[in-house]
């Protein structure tokens, strides 16, 4: 049976409608919202994967966040470009007291009274995020007597929210005492290493001083051998080291050492290296040359 011309055309037509219907439900957009709250903006995120152009200019993609979903929102979420700065300045974390109920860590410093859903502080964080934009006036503080609720009119869920509240103060005494006594037998052990450190230092300071006093006071010509000659620039030093101008009555003898026995440039900078080590942990030229400008009878 053949269909007439104007029954072929309406087959034709209906046709056209279903392909466009169907090529627009393979290629329809993923639009994602924006989660400040009020925020209309959108983008498609299967053209911003595609890095093909939306279907609109308004949904484009460029300068969008994603959030991951460790924060409060379970299936994370997306930031457009004017919310970017204001949501990171406040990101949320979500923390769970020791009583079950939640709460929010804000990247602020901001936190709420524990709720037991979830949900519920999600929106609180909402609240904060509008006031800090300013787009809310701020809420008046929970200790001002003039928003107190009136005992008459408390409920019981009311009741039992100011119980919750103070069970988890309670809680939070107990951690933070043990957080304190930790924070306590840490500066202790703390100071034990100090002190530990600073007898240790003592014993060097006191075993280097012997033996400048040894070099200095006995008989054997340190210059002669090339290990005797290190040995000496090391422990004594064979340079002036006192904290002035220096002239040409300055000890100066490290590079006649060097030049004498041979040393490489290299082993020459290595070995002031050493020197300045040890001059900073233990006695040298400047702290004998202060002992006696302190007490000049020693000399």
């Amino acid at each position: 049976m053949e269909l007439a011309d104007a029954e072929q055309a309406d087959l034709r037509q209906q046709l056209a409608i279903l392909h466009a219907e169907v090529e627009a439900f393979r290629n329809q957009p993923a639009l994602r919202t924006c989660l400040f709250p009020g925020c209309i903006r959108q983008y498609d995120a299967i053209s911003w994967m595609n890095g093909t152009p939306p279907p609109r200019p308004t949904w484009s993609g460029a300068g969008w966040h994603i959030l991951k979903t460790s924060s409060i929102f379970t299936d994370g979420g997306h930031l457009c470009p004017d919310h970017v700065d204001i949501v990171t300045t406040h990101l949320p974390r979500l923390v769970t007291t020791p009583s079950g109920r939640y709460t929010v860590d804000c990247a602020c410093g901001w936190t709420p009274a524990p709720k037991r859903w979830h949900r519920l502080v999600t929106a609180l964080w909402q609240e904060h995020l509008l006031e800090a934009h300013g787009d809310l006036p701020p809420a008046p503080p929970l200790t001002d007597p003039e928003h107190r609720t009136p005992l008459a009119d408390h409920t019981a869920q009311s009741l039992n929210e100011l119980y919750d509240r103070l069970w988890d103060a309670e809680a939070d005494r107990d951690e933070t005492r043990d957080a304190l006594q930790e924070f306590y037998r840490c500066w202790k052990e703390h100071n034990a290493l100090l002190a530990d450190h600073a007898t240790l230092a003592a014993r060097v300071h006191n075993a280097l001083l012997l033996v400048r006093t040894h070099m200095a006071t006995g008989s054997r010509d340190w210059a002669q051998d090339s290990s005797d000659a290190w040995l000496y620039a090391v422990l004594y030093g064979w340079d002036c080291e006192q904290e002035h101008q220096h002239t040409d009555d300055c000890r100066a003898g490290l590079d006649e050492v060097a030049a004498k026995h041979g040393w490489s440039a290299g082993r020459v900078a290595r070995t002031r290296k050493h020197r300045a080590a040890l001059a900073l942990a233990g006695p040298n030229g400047e702290t004998e040359a202060a002992a006696r400008r302190d007490d000049p009878e020693e000399d």
